[in-house]
């Protein structure tokens, strides 16, 4: 089973947004103003997609077994 880690990042009147070093590019989140919880969603979709389009390029018919990680950077980090 892979492992997705997805760092969520709080942009205050903003809202939430992420990105994953374990699938480069990926980069995301959910309209303005909108919660964590929103983001998790979002990621976990997106994380889905993405995982989809590996498989239907490999012609495969499922879509591997993935765990999703939830982090949140520390302001510094942002």
């Amino acid at each position: 089973m892979r492992t997705i880690r997805i760092t969520h990042h709080d942009e205050g009147v903003y809202g939430w947004w992420f990105t994953s070093s374990d699938i480069p590019g990926l980069v995301g989140g959910p309209d303005n103003d909108a919660d964590f919880e929103a983001s998790c969603r979002w990621a976990e979709d997106a994380v889905r997609f993405h995982l989809e389009g590996e498989a239907e390029e490999r012609g495969e018919p499922s879509v591997e077994d993935a765990r999703v990680v939830h982090l949140v950077a520390s302001p510094a980090a942002a």
